[in-house]
Parts: C-alpha cells; sequence; structure tokens
C-alpha cells in the first residue's frame, strides 16, 4: 500500500516539476484570459454560486452563520445570539457540510463539524457555495460545501478600514483592517472584538408562571482575533502567508425549562491558530501551487449543576480538547488542447488530538490524489469528469468518480442546464470513533451519491438584468451514522440509517440601473424532504419521516436600494415547521416563522453610517426547541474608510 503510493506521488511530482524547469518566464496575457472567461461563462456549470459582493459588505460586522441564514439556501440550525450555530445543506446534517478557508478543511477532526457563529465575515473576502459534482475535490461534503477565502491585493498603496457597531443588548464590536497593498508586497492585518451582554427579554411557554416575560440570563460572550496577511510577487511566482487567530468566550444560558435552577454554571472557552503558507509558480499554460498548513486547536467545555434546594452536586463535566492538524497541498493546473483542461491535487491531512474524554491520543492520516478534466465537447456545451482516490491510514477508500454536463441551447441562449452526477463518501469523526464511553472503532465511512438537475434563465433587456436558477436533486446516504442508546445506558454510534433526501432549489438575481439608481434583489427558497429509509427505520414505523430539525420549507429574499449616497436593504427569512423527535407530529414542533430585517445608510465622503433593525416585527420564535430567541433589536454602524 505504501509503495503504492509513494509511486503516485513521485509521479504527480515528477510531472510537475519536469514542467516547472521548462519554464523561464511568464507572459501575462489579460485580454485573452478574460476573452476565454466571457466565452465559457454561459456554459458554466450549475454547482457553485459566489454571494454578491454587495450583500458581504452588508453583512461585514456579522457571522458566517447570520450571512448564511439570510443569503443562502443553506438553513443554519442556531441556538441564538453567542451559540452554536450549524448547517444543514441539502436536507443532511452538521457533519456533512464541509467548510473551506482557502482550500483548506475547517471541520473539527473531534465533531467533524464547523460552529458558524465563530466565523466572522469580516475576516473573509469572499464566500461561495459548491454542491453535488461541485464538491469533488474533497472527501466530507455529503450535502455541500461552503468555502471562504482571502484575496490578495497589489497596486492600491496604503489601506485603511475602520468599523465600529453599537446594538441593543450591550452588544459592541470593533473591526479594523490595516495594510499596505505595493506593486510586488502586500501586507494587511485585520483585527476585531465582539462583545455582548446578551440579556434581551423573551417569552418563555415553557414555564407554567403567569409571569412568563422573562430577561435571558448567564449569556453573555466576547470575540476577538486578529489575522496578519503578506504577499510577495516574484518574477514568475507568488508567495503568501496567512495566519488567523481568535479567541471565543462564551457563557451558555439555561434552556427555557431550566430558567428556575440558578445553581449552575456552563461556558466555553475555545482558541485556535491556523496558519497556512503558499507558493504558486506561472507559465503561459497553466500554474502549481504547493500549500502548507498547520491549525492549532484549544476547545474547553465546562458544565456544574447544582441542587437549587441542597445545594448538592448534580451534574459535572470538565471536557478539554486539543487538537493539531496539518495540511499538504499540491495543486496543478494545466492548459491541455483547445478548450480542454486539466487540474490535479495531491493531499495529505494528518489529525491529532488529545482529549480527556478519549482513552490516549488519537491521530488520522488522510491521503488523496485527485484529477479533473474540463473542456468543450462540442459548441454550447461543457463537460467536466473528475475522479478521486483516497487512503485513511493506509487503506483504500476507492475511487470516487462525479461528471457534469452543462448546454446552452443555440436557439435561445439566455437559458443553459447543467446534468450531474457525483459520488462522495465521509470518515467518521474521531469522537465517532473514540468518544468514551460509547465510540465505535468500527464504523464504516458514510457513502452518498448524488443526481443534479438545474437551469438557468440569465437575460438582459436594457438597464434590467435578471439570472434565474432552479432545479432538483436526488440524494441517498448510506452507512449514515447515528448515536442510540445502548444496554449499557450510554449512547454508541452505529451505521444504521439509509438516509435518502431529495429537493427543489431556486434562486434569483436581479437587477435595475439608472441614473443616480441602483435596484438588486435577490433571493432562494428551498423545499427539502429527507427520510431514513432504512430496515430499522420501517421496524420503528419512522420510515418516510422528515428527519429532526431539517424544514421541508425554507428560503429569503434580500432588497437593496441605492440612490445617490443613500442606501435601504430590506431582508426577509423564512423558516417552516420543524419536528424535535419522530413521534412529536402532535406536540412540541417547532412552529414556522418569518423575520423581518431593514438597514438605513449614508455614504459622506469617506465616512459611512448605518442604522440596522433586526426582527422587525418582533417575532417571538424558537429555532431550536427551548432555546431563546432575541426580539427586536437595533444596531448602529460607523465605518471610516481611506
Amino acid at each position: 500500500m505504501n509503495r503504492r503510493i509513494g509511486i503516485i506521488v513521485l509521479f504527480f511530482w515528477g510531472m510537475m516539476l519536469s514542467r516547472l524547469h521548462a519554464q523561464d518566464t511568464i507572459t501575462l496575457k489579460t485580454v485573452e484570459v478574460k476573452a476565454e472567461r466571457d466565452r465559457v461563462e454561459a456554459v458554466k456549470p450549475l454547482v457553485t454560486r459566489k454571494l454578491d459582493t454587495i450583500i458581504l459588505k452588508s453583512k461585514s460586522t456579522a457571522t458566517l452563520s447570520d450571512l448564511l441564514i439570510q443569503h443562502s439556501p443553506v438553513f443554519i440550525k442556531t441556538y441564538g445570539p453567542g451559540g452554536v450555530s450549524t448547517a444543514s445543506f441539502r436536507g443532511t446534517t452538521a457533519s456533512h457540510t464541509l467548510v473551506l478557508w482557502n482550500g483548506f478543511q475547517l471541520n473539527a477532526p473531534t465533531l467533524g463539524q464547523v460552529d458558524f457563529s465563530t466565523i466572522p465575515v469580516f475576516l473573509v473576502d469572499d464566500v461561495s457555495l459548491n454542491w453535488g459534482s461541485g464538491t469533488s475535490s474533497n472527501s466530507g461534503g455529503l450535502g455541500g460545501s461552503v468555502n471562504i477565502d482571502n484575496n490578495i491585493h497589489f497596486g492600491d498603496g496604503i489601506h485603511l478600514d475602520i468599523k465600529r457597531t453599537f446594538g441593543s443588548f450591550k452588544t459592541f464590536g470593533s473591526y479594523y483592517t490595516m495594510g499596505y497593498y505595493g506593486k510586488k508586497v502586500s501586507f494587511r492585518v485585520k483585527t476585531y472584538r465582539n462583545s455582548s451582554e446578551n440579556d434581551f427579554m423573551y417569552y418563555n411557554n415553557a414555564v407554567p408562571d403567569t409571569n412568563r416575560r422573562l430577561k435571558q440570563r448567564n449569556a453573555d460572550f466576547v470575540d476577538y482575533g486578529v489575522m496578519p496577511e503578506v504577499s510577495l510577487m516574484l518574477k514568475h511566482s507568488l508567495i503568501s502567508f496567512s495566519s488567523w487567530n481568535q479567541w471565543n468566550e462564551r457563557n451558555l444560558p439555561p434552556i427555557m425549562t431550566n430558567v428556575s435552577n440558578k445553581n449552575f454554571e456552563e461556558w466555553t472557552k475555545d482558541s485556535f491558530s491556523r496558519n497556512f503558507l503558499s507558493f504558486k509558480t506561472f507559465w503561459d499554460s497553466g500554474s502549481l501551487q504547493l500549500k502548507s498548513a498547520a491549525f492549532v486547536e484549544n476547545q474547553r467545555y465546562f458544565l456544574e449543576v447544582r441542587n437549587p434546594y441542597t445545594n448538592g452536586f448534580v451534574t459535572g463535566i470538565n471536557s478539554i480538547n486539543k487538537a493539531l492538524v496539518l495540511h499538504q497541498i499540491a495543486n496543478l493546473e494545466q492548459h491541455l488542447y483547445k478548450s480542454w483542461n486539466l487540474k490535479a491535487k495531491l493531499q495529505w491531512d494528518n489529525e491529532r488530538v488529545w482529549s480527556n474524554n478519549y482513552e490516549g491520543m488519537k491521530k488520522r492520516n488522510v491521503v488523496s490524489a485527485y484529477a479533473a478534466v474540463n473542456g468543450e465537447p462540442f459548441k454550447y456545451a461543457n463537460l467536466n469528469l473528475t475522479a478521486r482516490y483516497d487512503w485513511t491510514d493506509g487503506k483504500p477508500m476507492g475511487l470516487f468518480p462525479t461528471a457534469t454536463f452543462s448546454y446552452q441551447l443555440p436557439f435561445f441562449k439566455a437559458l443553459s442546464l447543467t446534468l450531474g452526477y457525483s459520488h462522495n463518501y465521509r470518515n467518521p469523526s474521531l469522537n465517532d470513533l473514540y468518544w468514551y464511553p460509547g465510540g465505535n472503532p468500527d464504523l464504516l465511512p458514510e457513502n452518498g451519491r448524488t443526481v443534479d438537475l438545474a437551469i438557468k434563465f440569465n437575460k438582459e433587456f436594457g438597464p434590467f438584468k435578471l439570472d434565474f436558477r432552479t432545479g432538483g436533486y436526488l440524494s441517498r446516504v448510506k452507512n449514515w451514522i447515528q448515536w442510540k442508546p445502548s444496554f449499557y445506558r450510554y449512547w454508541v454510534p452505529e451505521n444504521v440509517a439509509m438516509v435518502f433526501a431529495r429537493g427543489i432549489e431556486n434562486h434569483i438575481d436581479a437587477s435595475f440601473v439608472k441614473g443616480d439608481w441602483k435596484l438588486s434583489l435577490s433571493g432562494n427558497y428551498v423545499f427539502t424532504v429527507t427520510t431514513d429509509e432504512s430496515p430499522r427505520a420501517d421496524s420503528l414505523g419512522i420510515s418516510g419521516k422528515q428527519l429532526i430539525y431539517i424544514p421541508r420549507h425554507h428560503g429569503n429574499l434580500f432588497f437593496n436600494a441605492q440612490w445617490k449616497t443613500w442606501n435601504l436593504s430590506y431582508t426577509v427569512e423564512m423558516t417552516g415547521r420543524r419536528s424535535t423527535s419522530y413521534g412529536d407530529e402532535e406536540w412540541l414542533p417547532l412552529l414556522p416563522y418569518t423575520l423581518h430585517h431593514v438597514a438605513l445608510g449614508k455614504q459622506m465622503n469617506q465616512f459611512r453610517v448605518e442604522l440596522r433593525c433586526n426582527n422587525l416585527t418582533d417575532k417571538d420564535y424558537q429555532n431550536v426547541i427551548w432555546r431563546a430567541m432575541p426580539g427586536r433589536s437595533f444596531e448602529v454602524m460607523v465605518n471610516y474608510k481611506y
């Protein structure tokens, strides 16, 4: 096995090094590159979407959780401000949504998921979504992937961007960007701090008392971080370094059914340092990029509960986890012939976790070899074929192919369609394998296949532009991992489910520009059905029932109007009914809700002031059962940019 991996590595590196030695100079042909992009754009596969710059600017002081809730088809399960926020992409769970930062996986090796409330939009420049065959270059994204990236700037000189926010519930935020973008050297530092008492009033429908209007307590939090970035442009190569360092300290409030017990203490303290170094070299027909990263993560969760009458000890948890993850990636891009291009990637991931919930240190190695060929088999068509082969701790995971075909109607070029097939898998998390007690080292990887069909209508009518996309998907995941109670009174994960997810996704982008007016409208509507079709589900009488916490209906709408230096935006988010257990059709379902948010801004030379109102109608709702959510709140943002 090791010999086979060695042969593949030597072949891959030999091919890239021979290509490098053949190159002496780089010629940048701007016009030709742009023309190629414009020509292919009409038949670009509909398996990815990049969030608009206007949207990113409007949510620059929010978390990635808030951004995705209001501007994407991804459903976010959130415990409220300062609480955990996880994603459900195409009817799957949080561990099936892959999150990549500049190509490096952020999913924690312990839980296998990402808390989106700990990612500030301020620290990233681009956010995009991939699904189906668009996730083929990495394992784990059975539902889809969220990609966050940082851009490199040259030639813009000194850059200074300061944002301060002041909001309800003693919420304060400070965001600073300082940098210098020279012709050959680029340097930027981003730093931020966000804190809140988070002591909002809410209606508690879980207590029988007559006075159900309560104040949230033990919910304060503070997050702060710093990200230095430096890049150096050489004759025909680029070297860049980035370091994302962050600290999160959060008290966790009691659930609504336990507000009377004040003899408890619950909090989390997390910190991490994510660092990567990249070297990229270019030649006329391609490029090679070598990336190396080291991620150090520390997580601590503390819970102590005492009897409110005797003060006797009831529950105590002090969970400490330390992880070191090393990533090594080599990316090769090479033009082959006419419209055909090759992409290849070799990746090695090494995970090491020290936890007082494991019996000793646990580690895992994953090696992945990936190749993709893309081009136009005939006019108005695009074909993308990929294949990836993985090894986990030396054990072959198998071959995972994808195929995507896109076609633009020659007689009606505003209309194009994409048909895709993808095959992917996800390794069990280290908690699934080694948690004590209960971990199951015999778990099999989850194995998923997806078929997509998407249609795009893109048309310009003078000052009006319209981009409408609709499509459906069928996805089947075998060996789905579920934790279930055991004979020994603790829970054990097993490969017991076979989940069938299907749905319809709709997205619209429209804009109108005339004179001093700029109007834009974007929105998403998703209909999702996800059921367990395994024999076990049939025996339990839950086959065909929607999985818990996954809404059948989910959508959002964003309208933005700009007139000269004034700006008005209006956001609507809608979440349908969700079940909290398979037997709760008659009681304890989470009711559907619709939230409205509005913002008004004014640009004054280098200053910008914006007033925001969240939950305009003061809607009382729950995203997670018995977890309070804030009502109407206000925020003022002041921005200075040089």
